[in-house]
């Protein structure tokens, strides 16, 4: 793959992730998001490690992540749960978000709410 086509797919994959908030998707895998583009793991994989420089995973939990910290900062949510805005963003269980969340943001999902609101 030349770097025009990886930049073309880059913007493909980012484009249709966000367009469809995919990373809610508690069951969104490296294959199904190949699948859902009509591309091969290999090469979708290929992108994301070369073009934003992470595994699928890590990929993923990045856009949860920035998902959690919207609803984390908006005071209409104040009440609703780190569990509940967790689960909102994809994550399965709190701890993965717990980690994922400090590994991005370098707080902990209660530590940035109360710093927001």
């Amino acid at each position: 793959m030349n770097a025009e086509e990886a930049l073309r797919y880059k913007s493909l994959i980012t484009d249709y992730i966000i367009k469809n908030e995919l990373y809610k998707d508690h069951n969104i895998s490296l294959g199904k998001l190949a699948k859902s583009l009509s591309m091969t793991p290999h090469i979708v994989s290929q992108v994301i490690n070369e073009q934003f420089s992470c595994n699928f995973n890590d990929f993923i939990n990045s856009y949860r992540v920035e998902e959690a910290k919207k609803m984390l900062s908006d005071p209409a949510l104040k009440n609703i749960t780190v569990a509940s805005i967790s689960y909102d963003c994809g994550f399965n269980t709190l701890s993965a978000f717990n980690t994922a969340f400090k590994k991005f943001a370098g707080l902990t999902p209660s530590q940035y709410r109360n710093r927001q609101l």
